[in-house]
């Protein structure tokens, strides 16, 4: 077998495979006669039709099952022998010559892990800011207040709008004298203040009345998700057609009972409120702390990713984005946002992941840190077991969904033991 490597980037390497010919005659002759096993043809019982009209109808599926069987058998050799690891599945760029007289040659791209060099003294005892995990009762305070305006009733009002009326307006959206596609509604409800529809609009109704109608201009940035508005200065027309008061209730007895909280007294309710907060805290600094260590431990080291990697770390968060905005009932093409768009906007996230992984699995190997194959064992059978799958799918479902991030975890928390945090006011 005739080997060369034609390197693209020190991560992507075009892989040259020329076939000997007496091995690719015996595939041949092997793949026509198990066709000929089930070949089918008027005039013959199935596998009786002769050998040299299986060849001539039967040609196409002969090649390309030989084709698929000699890059099964010698791509794994091939690799080994040029010392080749990859990190994803090698791609078959080209088939560049077959024949059944025994020529076949083809082309692989192989992606293969870059080398990291990483020091010690690169990711451990490094000194990194922390907030405190510190609940202040000022945040208490707000999500107690927030709960009233949750529960308030709502009074149809001829008062100017404040901040947390309720309003229902109509909107058209325009880019010049352009109605923008999807960008218009007949009845829609804000809650003035929050930010939920948008902030500079929201703020404009302030101080207007049941009735009025108001124009209000809106510039979008460039990398804006939605292309029908990215980049552009948008002018909503708006005709403001109801609004409601908020009337607050008492903090009382009777009103934190019909939370069904489970508490039914203002300090059991604060206790609730304030553990709640402490633990989402605690989640979000250590989500931030591990963030600011790898990204220090990146401005150590610096090393190439496989475009195809990225790639798949892209086509990720957009998956994510897609499950996120179908539990709203939402979807790209309904909020006219295009790939392109997600593109400039993922891409860096996305490479920004594909490092962070690779450097994970790096340290993982320099510190021993790995799982069992007891473990691995254990949760191919649980998830076996748990989702009725066969034992294929299960193994797929651990090697490939949950064993990478529990290996991360691992990693990630063998950092945190081994750094230095400094404690900040949160």
């Amino acid at each position: 077998m005739q080997l060369e490597v034609e390197e693209i980037t020190p991560v992507e390497k075009l892989l040259k495979i020329e076939v000997p010919s007496e091995e690719v005659k015996k595939v041949v002759e092997e793949i026509t006669l198990q066709v000929q096993k089930k070949a089918k043809l008027k005039g013959f019982r199935e596998g009786k039709v002769p050998l040299y009209l299986v060849k001539k109808f039967f040609r196409e599926e002969i090649e390309q099952k030989s084709i698929e069987t000699l890059i099964e058998k010698t791509l794994p050799k091939a690799l080994e022998e040029k010392n080749l690891q990859p990190l994803l599945r090698p791609k078959v760029e080209s088939i560049e010559t077959f024949s059944e007289d025994g020529f076949f040659k083809y082309n692989v791209l192989v992606e293969i892990r870059p080398e990291i060099e990483l020091k010690r003294e690169d990711y451990i005892d490094l000194e990194i800011e922390r907030n405190k995990d510190e609940v202040s009762e000022e945040e208490v305070e707000r999500v107690l207040e927030e709960l009233r305006f949750s529960f308030s009733e709502l009074k149809e009002a001829e008062d100017p709008i404040e901040e947390r009326f309720a309003v229902v307006i109509a909107f058209s959206a325009f880019d010049e004298e352009k109605l923008i596609p999807g960008h218009f509604a007949e009845n829609l409800f804000i809650d003035v203040g929050t930010g939920e529809f948008n902030s500079i609009i929201e703020k404009e109704l302030i101080g207007k009345k049941k009735g009025d109608k108001l124009t209000v201009e809106v510039s979008y940035p460039e990398e804006a998700l939605n292309p029908l508005l990215a980049g552009k200065k948008v002018r909503y027309e708006i005709e403001i057609k109801e609004v409601y008061k908020r009337e607050l209730k008492e903090l009382n007895e009777d009103f934190i009972k019909n939370l069904n909280l489970g508490v039914d007294n203002l300090e059991k309710l604060k206790d609730s409120i304030r553990k709640r907060l402490l633990e989402e805290k605690k989640r979000r600094n250590e989500n931030s702390y591990r963030e600011r260590l790898l990204e220090k431990i990146l401005q150590r080291v610096d090393f190439a990713v496989p475009k195809r990697y990225r790639e798949i770390k892209f086509y990720q968060l957009v998956d994510q984005l897609k499950d996120s905005l179908e539990k709203e009932g939402l979807s790209l093409e309904k909020m006219n946002i295009s790939l392109d768009s997600l593109r400039n906007r993922l891409y860096p996230l996305a490479e920004k992941m594909a490092k962070e992984e690779l450097l994970l699995e790096k340290i993982a190997e320099l510190e021993n840190i790995a799982i069992s194959e007891e473990e691995t064992e254990k949760l191919i059978r649980d998830i076996q077991q748990s989702l009725k799958v066969p034992l294929e799918s299960a193994q797929q479902i651990v090697y490939y969904n949950i064993l990478p991030k529990l290996l991360a975890e691992r990693v990630l928390r063998f950092l945190e033991e081994n750094s230095k945090p400094l404690y900040k006011e949160s």
